[in-house]
């Protein structure tokens, strides 16, 4: 399955979580992402949950975060 995270195409098995898919796309941004230091959004602008199935196809977006707000 297909998904694209920041613009950048990436390769993940089906029925993949977002949590999966952006550790296929970066290591240490995941690491990042489990600490709060960055959001995921949806192409529609919702934020997604790290456990949240994806679909082939659907475009997420990282967003860093102010950590202190956490």
């Amino acid at each position: 399955m297909k998904v694209v995270i920041n613009n950048r195409e990436v390769v993940i098995f089906s029925g993949a979580t977002v949590a999966d898919a952006i550790r296929a796309y970066s290591r240490r941004l995941s690491k990042m992402m489990e600490k709060g230091k960055f959001r995921v959004f949806d192409q529609f602008g919702n934020q997604t949950e790290a456990d949240g199935e994806l679909t082939e196809g659907q475009k997420l977006f990282l967003k860093k975060t102010d950590y202190e707000e956490m």
